[in-house]
This record gives C-alpha cells, structure tokens and sequence, in this order.
C-alpha cells in the first residue's frame, strides 16, 4: 500500500505575472463574485486570484450538483500570515469551518504550503457556492495574490485481507435441506492501516480453499457491526458474492466473520480465506492523501 499525497503543489504567481489577463481581481463582493460555473471549472480555468490594496474580501463562485463533495485548495504565503478563508452556501451561510492562517495551514513547512475547504452539497439539486478570502489583519495596503484549484473529495480503492484459521463443517447428516453452516473463522480489520478511517463497503467478495471440494456450497460473512449473516448469492465451494453495496452504510474497519453452509453429508474444511473488499472513502479523513493499491 502506497500513501502519496493527492495533489501537487501549487506556485505562489509573483505581483509582475499576476497583472497577465489570466488574474482575476474586483471581485470584492458577493454581487461582483467571479463566477466559475461548474466548479470543476475551477482547475480549467486557471487564474491567480488577487485581493488588491484597499479592498478587504475577494468572492468566488462555484456551483456544485446533488451529492457532490469536493474540497478547494488555495495557496498560501507566510507574507499573508492573518488573512482567513470561508465557503458560504447561497443564502449567505458559512459552511463547515473557517479556515484561518497560519494555525489551519497544511504543508506549513514545505514550498507549497496551502489552505484546503470541503464543500459538501447534499440536497437534491444544483446549488452556487462561494469562497471568500478575507483580508483580515494583512495590511490594507498590500496585495494579496493566490491561486486556487477543485478535487472530488471521495474516492473508491479496495483491499484484500486472509482470514487465518480453518473453517470445519461436520456434514449434513441429518440431509437437511437449508444445509449445515461451518464454524466461524475471523479477522479484525480495525486497526489495519491499509484501510482508511471511516471507509465505506462498496463491494465485497470472498473465496476459500474447501477439502474435499463439493458442491451445494455457500460462503457467508457477517460484519461485527450489524451481526447480520449474509449469503452468498452464488453456490460455490471456491468463492462468494454478495449483495453489499455503499448504499448499506457498512464500515471497512471492524471484525468480519466467514463460514459456509453445505448440503453435503460429508465431513469438510475450508482453509485459505480470504475477503476482497471495495470500499469509498473521505478525502477529509485521510488529511487529503489518497490510499492507492
């Protein structure tokens, strides 16, 4: 597993090359944003953004679609060490926390030390958002120059984990027709740092090893949080699917249970378990870092 930061670090535009057609200033008012559209935009419409001498507030404006959730990255300089940054709603409500400087500032000790906002839309339709720089206790008569970029702030990955031990089913004597299950074999993925915090299941499937191979053979699991057993949606002694999706709330991070239920009257064991797992995540939970595999 490889943690590597999810974006790449943003220049600060000297006061020379901010006066260039692609810098973006007078917009100090709500009424007088400078409006992205899409918020994508953003990153496509690249532009330092410049706060001028005399004015305490630049406004940006965005839009983002139903169920959305981003987070902007402005870039800082110590020089501007007092100016503080906000995300309102369109009604004028601030959204999520301020993010002062220099105590909210990430990467304070690189060359790319920047501030970051999450933005979230969860109503139904398309809403306007806005970024405000305030100048703070910068002085009235410096300009302020910074830049800004938009990222999708959830992420999908998956991980795969062995579940150690042998499962042992004592054979369906007695030929009854919902079968027999085994015995419970388990891993505890809490602390497992592959994974990260707060990660969501988006899919899950299972595979295994059982001796003698037969047929009529379901895998089930059973996350520790809900103590719901589920079956397998497929009759396999080599492998299991199941009908987990994002929707079910299912967090990564806990213990898992895995047995399997057969039809046979034989005696068996399943070994070699082993659970792959996709899984959805918040940027905003890993420090903005993607977890790669």
């Amino acid at each position: 597993m490889a943690v590597i930061a999810l974006c790449f670090g943003l220049l600060n535009i000297n006061p020379i090359e901010a006066q260039a057609a692609t810098s973006i200033t007078g917009n100090n008012t709500r009424s007088t944003a400078y409006n992205y559209g899409r918020w994508s935009s953003i990153n496509s419409n690249y532009a330092t953004i410049i706060l001028e001498s005399g004015q305490t507030e630049s406004w940006l404006e965005f839009t983002l679609s139903p169920g959305e959730h981003i987070y902007l990255r402005a870039s800082y300089d110590e020089e501007y060490a007092g100016e503080w940054f906000e995300i309102q709603n369109g009604v004028g409500i601030t959204q999520g926390l301020p993010q002062m400087t220099p105590e909210d500032v990430y990467n304070a000790d690189s060359v790319t030390p920047d501030i970051y906002l999450d933005c979230d839309n969860d109503s139904t339709s398309t809403r306007n958002y806005y970024l405000v720089l305030h100048r703070g206790s910068v002085d009235i008569n410096r300009s302020i120059y910074f830049s800004l970029s938009a990222y999708n702030r959830i992420k999908t990955s998956s991980v795969s984990v062995s579940i150690s031990g042998t499962a042992s089913n004592p054979g369906n004597s007695s030929i009854s027709l919902s079968g027999v299950d085994s015995s419970i074999i388990s891993v505890n993925l809490t602390n497992d740092t592959k994974i990260p915090d707060n990660a969501i299941v988006t899919s899950i499937s299972s595979s295994g090893t059982q001796s003698p191979n037969q047929g009529n053979v379901h895998h089930m699991i059973m996350p520790a949080s809900n103590g719901i057993w589920y079956t397998s949606t497929v009759s396999s002694a080599n492998s299991g699917h199941y009908n987990i999706d994002v929707d079910d709330g299912i967090p990564v991070k806990q213990r898992w249970n895995f047995k399997y239920n057969a039809l046979a009257t034989a005696k068996s064991t399943m070994r070699n378990v082993k659970l792959t797992i996709g899984f959805q995540y918040d940027l905003h939970d890993t420090d903005y870092e993607t977890y790669i595999r």
